[in-house]
């Protein structure tokens, strides 16, 4: 279309070029207007010397004008003819086919850009259609991330629940000393429960009981003692109870040593950890680690209570 409209205005530009170079047409000699005047004025004193009408298409010259002047003052005794003009002939223009070929090609021009500017318009209304559609669009597609997200978040939280109630949990629980102890082998007992409606299978276990001089123990990497609980633990052993025997690194108490306990000279600690799979295949872990407090107080009979006391942080002391 572009390609159109730059050929029809380089053909009208070439056509109004050759129609402003035609040549004008030749005026006529002065010298012929001045003896068809002449003739005209003996032919009008012929005819008994009424008025005189003289077309004259230009002006008289400023050279004429003046001889003019000269020569009246020499003929003013001659009597003066007057020369009045009363209307100026009639003006043809005559127009050819170029003339028709321009107007006719402004015409076709004016259509065709009356024809873009209703084309651009309707493109326009189309653009600002689709940007609406596509506005409502993207609220629709963001309503519908948030939903699927929601659902799947839903969904997520219900399989985890379906899992936590299906899947089995073990806890342990460690049982009071038989305080106050006696010299000895102390046995400090414990007991491993199982919660869920599947089995739990067991990977690895510890339990460990130290006798040291800080509330709390180090780490010692070398000596982890399983505990003594089945590699399968099912629903229907719901309770396992087990003990540990050597307190490290003394297999047995002696009466120092339970005098340093009581003085809150000396701490037993305990702990342990638990690591198995459930029936879905994920990795699941207990740990506990405790020590023995002994309350600075003295009861009525001169003994001091007791108990277990969580230690560490929770990490030491988790379910997962």
């Amino acid at each position: 279309m572009k390609l159109l409209a730059f050929a029809l205005l380089f053909l009208a530009l070439q056509v109004s070029s050759a129609s402003a170079w035609k040549a004008p047409a030749a005026p006529r000699d002065p010298a012929q207007k001045v003896s068809a005047t002449r003739r005209a004025q003996n032919s009008g004193t012929d005819n008994g010397g009424g008025e005189i009408l003289v077309a004259q298409s230009s002006a008289p010259s400023l050279d004429g004008a003046r001889k003019g002047q000269d020569t009246s003052g020499n003929r003013r005794g001659e009597p003066t003819q007057t020369v009045k003009v009363s209307d100026l002939p009639p003006l043809s223009i005559t127009k050819d086919w170029s003339d028709r070929a321009y107007w006719l090609f402004t015409f076709f021009l004016a259509a065709i850009g009356g024809l873009q500017v209703f084309l651009l318009w309707g493109n326009l209304r189309a653009i600002e259609r689709q940007a609406i559609q596509m506005e409502r669009q993207t609220g629709i597609l963001e309503k519908s991330v948030a939903l699927a997200e929601k659902s799947a978040e839903t969904a997520s939280q219900n399989l985890e629940m379906l899992v936590s109630r299906e899947r089995g949990h073990l806890h342990v629980q460690v049982m009071p000393l038989e305080w106050p102890l006696k010299p000895g082998t102390a046995k400090l007992k414990y007991k491993v429960t199982h919660s869920g409606a599947t089995e739990a299978y067991i990977t690895s276990s510890c339990a460990r009981a130290e006798i040291t001089d800080s509330p709390e123990p180090g780490d010692d990497a070398h000596w982890w003692p399983a505990m003594s609980i089945p590699q399968i633990i099912t629903p229907n052993d719901r309770v396992i109870e087990a003990y540990v025997q050597d307190i490290f690194p003394k297999p047995t108490l002696e009466q120092p040593d339970i005098e340093a306990i009581d003085a809150g000279e000396k701490f037993i600690h305990f702990r342990g950890f638990i690591r198995y799979n459930d029936v879905f295949g994920t990795e699941r872990s207990t740990r506990f680690r405790r020590v023995w407090e002994v309350s600075k107080v003295r009861t009525p009979d001169g003994t001091r209570s007791a108990r277990w006391s969580k230690r560490g942080g929770p990490k030491d002391n988790s379910e997962t």
